[in-house]
């Protein structure tokens, strides 16, 4: 059974809180200090962008648990897999922005959301089995804890920023 509320703003809010309750397009300081914490990831991860040492990921407290159980079984792949497919590079987790191309608010902002791999999984790039991007084993770790996986977005919903393939892109949030 999948708890996670689906992603449209009258869900998430009603689950996650209002990341901008003034509705002046800036994070609401008083809703990031009650919701959003740290978590230290389980394995040794870097930004992506600039190659630094990942020390805390900042995530919504509801969704933490979930994620930091994901984070430990992605742990238990062997060092050398998890570089090679590059579950070491983090692409991002709250991050209070829109979607691009709409004016909703991304799950990122609500602090329920996570990139990983970025560089081995471009945005729009589609998921190709036999390659060096996400393996379905994490796909399938995330699938566990009901998180839906960007890689399964093709289209079929209405949507507009969720009309490409974001296989980096993890999120607790149904479509």
């Amino acid at each position: 059974m999948n708890f996670w509320p689906h992603q449209n703003t009258k869900e998430l809010t009603a689950f996650y809180g209002d990341p901008d309750t003034n509705d002046d397009g800036l994070p609401d300081t008083a809703w990031e200090s009650k919701n959003i914490i740290r978590i230290i990831p389980p394995y040794p991860m870097f930004l992506a962008w600039n190659g630094r040492p990942l020390k805390t990921i900042s995530i919504h407290r509801k969704s933490a648990e979930s994620l930091m159980r994901c984070l430990l079984n992605i742990a238990d792949i062997p060092e050398a897999n998890r570089r090679h497919y590059g579950l070491d590079q983090f692409g991002g987790a709250y991050n209070f922005r829109p979607m691009r191309g709409v004016s909703q608010l991304s799950t990122h902002a609500y602090g329920c959301a996570i990139d990983l791999a970025p560089v081995q999984n471009p945005l729009y790039k589609a998921w190709q089995e036999r390659s060096d991007m996400m393996p379905k084993e994490v796909v399938d770790i995330f699938a566990a804890e009901g998180w839906a996986w960007g890689g399964d977005w093709d289209g079929d919903h209405d949507l507009k920023d969720q009309r490409r393939h974001d296989c980096m892109h993890f999120q607790a949030a149904r479509l």
